[in-house]
C-alpha cells in the first residue's frame, strides 16, 4: 500500500498581514505602513498625518497592544520587544493592553515601526525583512539589524543601511 503525501498549503495570510501586504510597495505608503504596524484603528484613535502627529502620540504615550502589533509585524515575542525598548520584560508584563507607555518608550516604538515600514518598501515582503533583520550584516561590523534596534542612533544606522539597498549599493 503506497502513502500519498499532500503537499501543504501556504497559509493565506489573517486580515491583519493582507492589509500591511496590500500597502507594501505602494506609492508613499510608509506612513500608512507606520500606522498599520503600530495597530492601525485598534490601538491608535486616528491616523498620524504627519511627523508633528507621531511628536504628540509619543508624548502621550503609545498603549501596549501597539507594541506588541509592533512584535507580531517584526516576528519577535514581547519579551525581545522589551529588550528592544529598554524595558523589562516584568515590567512589560504587568500591563494591560490598554495601559499607555511612557513617551520615550513610545518614541522609540514609533521609530522602529517607521523603520519596519521603510524595510517593508525597500524589500516588497516581510519576510525577506525579517530575515535581513535577523542575518549578521557586514555593514555593521558583523551585528544583525535588529540587534541594533534598542537606541535612536542604532535605528538612524539602520536605516541608512536600508538606503544603501534602495539605491543599489551593496552592504
Amino acid at each position: 500500500m503506497s502513502s500519498v503525501i499532500i503537499p501543504k498549503r501556504k497559509a493565506r495570510p489573517s486580515g491583519k498581514d493582507a492589509y500591511l501586504q496590500a500597502l507594501i510597495g505602494k506609492e508613499g505608503s510608509e506612513a500608512q505602513l507606520t500606522w498599520a504596524i503600530l495597530g492601525g484603528a485598534n490601538s491608535l484613535v486616528e491616523e498620524p498625518s504627519s511627523a508633528l502627529d507621531y511628536v504628540a502620540l509619543s508624548r502621550k504615550g503609545l498603549q501596549k497592544k501597539a507594541l506588541a502589533t509592533l512584535a507580531s509585524v517584526m516576528s519577535i515575542p514581547m519579551k525581545e520587544m522589551a529588550e528592544l525598548l529598554n524595558l523589562s520584560y516584568k515590567t512589560l508584563g504587568r500591563k494591560r493592553n490598554d495601559d499607555t507607555m511612557d513617551s520615550l518608550s513610545s518614541s522609540l516604538a514609533i521609530e522602529m515601526a517607521q523603520l519596519v515600514a521603510r524595510g517593508l518598501s525597500v524589500f516588497g515582503d516581510q519576510d525577506r525583512l525579517q530575515r535581513w533583520l535577523q542575518r549578521p550584516n557586514h555593514a555593521l561590523s558583523g551585528q544583525t539589524p535588529l540587534s541594533l534596534m534598542n537606541s535612536p542612533t542604532g535605528i538612524r544606522l539602520v536605516g541608512s543601511i536600508l538606503t544603501r539597498i534602495e539605491e543599489g549599493i551593496l552592504t
